[in-house]
């Protein structure tokens, strides 16, 4: 009976290393049973989409994950569909989404939005890109004061181009009219890559975006970047001066955040893993590359930081959305 005794517990010890009793542990990429979902709100080729494919990349690289991390374009009502199809995954470990400022402006600009940046779990903030305005080579414009008081003199004469309406270009251009007295178009394209031949095409005149969208067309001389908007020059562009040394008024401009959140009620050993993972992130060789090149500021917000953050957005960005009187629709 005693031989028998042993041998059902030996038996029932397997059972519990083989199984871990049905827990995962979140030290060991164990946070999903095989892969992680990455959720984007933007089109292949998008902004979002390049970085979270990025950051996969890296993270494989690096050997910080050892499977692939699928990216699912959730492309509908610029980030309200992202935003829904995450909340859909309550409670749900195998599952994140990477955000931009567009996550908390278009929930404000609509009457009635079921879902919002509220509703979702804080996992952390990675860095910030500085937003740089370029027009082409040859165009006559060599600064953005120079833009601007040509809009202002030829209203409507200009075009924009740029990702979605509620995105941190589309924001910034708005700002910089109400502010100016300047007035242009925008053109909405949905990734980098067309907007960029809209601008060489000559069908817009400008646009706004990150030091790395512009970089290949300056150094083959076809763009030229003529302010960074932001407090601070960019390393990338050091001679580029700021919309401020250019006498223009750069205040509570948005700034492109990039940062990841989860579904609603995502397991606590969830969160602690996935945060701990993007911390190893930020400080991995890949994405010191990835910084360097796209001329990015690794910002790395977590817990309680990521959820004041996100809470200091929203206030900011609400202001500025009443300010440019965009209405709910």
């Amino acid at each position: 009976m005693r031989n028998t005794t042993r041998a059902v517990i030996a038996i029932a010890a397997t059972a519990i290393a083989v199984t871990g009793c049905g827990v995962r542990q979140p030290s060991a990429e164990s946070a999903s049973p095989t892969r992680t979902e990455v959720v984007v709100h933007t089109g292949p080729g998008g902004g979002s989409d390049l970085f979270a494919r990025q950051v996969v990349k890296v993270l494989q690289q690096d050997n910080l994950i050892r499977s692939n991390w699928p990216v699912r374009n959730v492309t509908e009502g610029s980030s309200i569909g992202a935003m829904s199809y995450l909340a859909g995954k309550r409670g749900r470990d195998d599952v994140i989404a990477a955000i931009t400022p567009t996550w908390v402006v278009t929930p404000l600009t609509l009457k009635s939005s079921a879902v919002s940046i509220d509703n979702l779990t804080p996992i952390a903030a990675l860095l910030v890109e500085p937003q740089m305005m370029a027009v082409r080579a040859d165009s006559p414009y060599q600064s953005a004061a120079d833009f601007v008081t040509a809009a202002a003199q030829q209203p409507d004469r200009f075009v924009q181009v740029g990702g979605s309406i509620t995105a941190t270009d589309s924001l910034t251009g708005k700002a910089l009219q109400a502010r100016t007295g300047g007035k242009w178009s925008f053109l909405s394209f949905p990734d980098s890559g067309q907007r960029i031949a809209s601008l060489l095409r000559g069908d817009a005149q400008m646009m706004i975006g990150a030091s790395g969208d512009f970089a290949e067309h300056v150094r083959a001389g076809q763009l030229r970047v003529v302010a960074a908007i932001g407090e601070h020059r960019v390393p990338t562009f050091p001679a580029v001066t700021t919309l401020a040394e250019q006498g223009l008024d750069a205040a509570g401009l948005p700034e492109e955040f990039r940062g990841f959140v989860g579904p609603p009620d995502m397991p606590p050993a969830a969160v602690a893993y996935y945060r701990d993972l993007l911390a190893k992130l930020v400080t991995s060789p890949g994405m010191a590359d990835y910084t360097k090149q796209n001329g990015a500021v690794p910002q790395l917000l977590t817990g309680d930081q990521f959820s004041q953050f996100l809470t200091a957005q929203k206030a900011s960005l609400t202001t500025l959305v009443q300010q440019l009187k965009l209405v709910p629709q």
